[in-house]
């Protein structure tokens, strides 16, 4: 992402269009974007948060689910589907006069055990959550049935469900024209602070990681681990993209008590 910074920046300056350098350079970081999952191994969501011990999950909001249309009317049940088949059915129970975060609990009640959490969002709306894995079957299948109250009675209604936008849309990213590479520029710029602010949490987990396996774990002599530790910490100095997955792909399932099991074999 420097190097595209540079160039973008450079031909920019010199008022310079095509060549295909910086094309093929947008490509190259689409094509590795797209592999943010399985390169991390599933810790790394589209919003750049890295959990250790969480799948990268996406976010999401339905139409009509906000709080204003939720909170209003009398007493109704509602049956909301996510993921389909009976087991993805759930039911919540509205009334008059419960307050916002009432509601909110009571769909985050609901719909976790089928792998769907509900919080609170900025604007008024129901703010959903599910495991990147699940949200093409949870987008496609999200409905609900009330009673005619605060949704449409009889079969179960679709709802549109929307993802969250993602940190980084280079797909987006154009090349075609001066002002197109302009606008180019500021998204790769901020691209990269998103990216930087990622590997240095990343860094931080890695660094928690060390510091308890050294207080928990005697001192192992180990043919060849200090020449791998100083390659990996190598690639992990240098800014970018590439070195965040490296390090997430590391940290991918690494807790204390996998590693003492592992030294108890010694």
């Amino acid at each position: 992402m420097r190097s595209l910074k540079t160039d973008l920046s450079a031909k920019l300056a010199a008022r310079q269009l095509r060549d295909g350098q910086v094309e093929q350079q947008v490509r190259q970081f689409g094509e590795t974007w797209r592999a943010r999952r399985e390169a991390t191994g599933g810790k790394l969501d589209a919003r750049l948060n890295f959990s250790k011990s969480e799948p990268a999950s996406q976010r999401f909001s339905v139409r009509g689910m906000n709080l204003a249309n939720l909170r209003n009317g009398a007493r109704e049940t509602l049956a909301v589907s996510v993921g389909g088949g009976t087991q993805g059915l759930r039911s919540v129970h509205l009334s008059p006069g419960l307050t916002d975060g009432e509601i909110v609990s009571r769909f985050d009640q609901a719909l976790a055990p089928a792998g769907v959490r509900v919080s609170m969002g900025q604007d008024g709306e129901l703010t959903f959550a599910t495991d990147e894995a699940n949200w093409p079957g949870v987008r496609d299948s999200f409905a609900v049935q009330g009673s005619g109250i605060r949704f449409p009675t009889g079969q179960l209604n679709r709802l549109k469900a929307e993802a969250e936008a993602p940190a980084l849309a280079p797909e987006n990213w154009g090349t075609g024209d001066i002002e197109t590479m302009r606008e180019t520029l500021q998204q790769v710029m901020q691209a990269l602070s998103r990216v930087e602010a990622a590997l240095a949490k990343v860094r931080q987990e890695l660094n928690d990681a060390q510091l308890r396996a050294e207080t928990s774990m005697p001192k192992m002599e180990v043919a060849g681990v200090e020449d791998i530790a100083d390659k990996f910490a190598t690639i992990a100095k240098v800014p970018g993209y590439q070195s965040l997955q490296a390090l997430t792909s590391a940290l991918v399932g690494i807790n204390r008590d996998r590693v003492v099991s592992l030294l108890m074999l010694r």
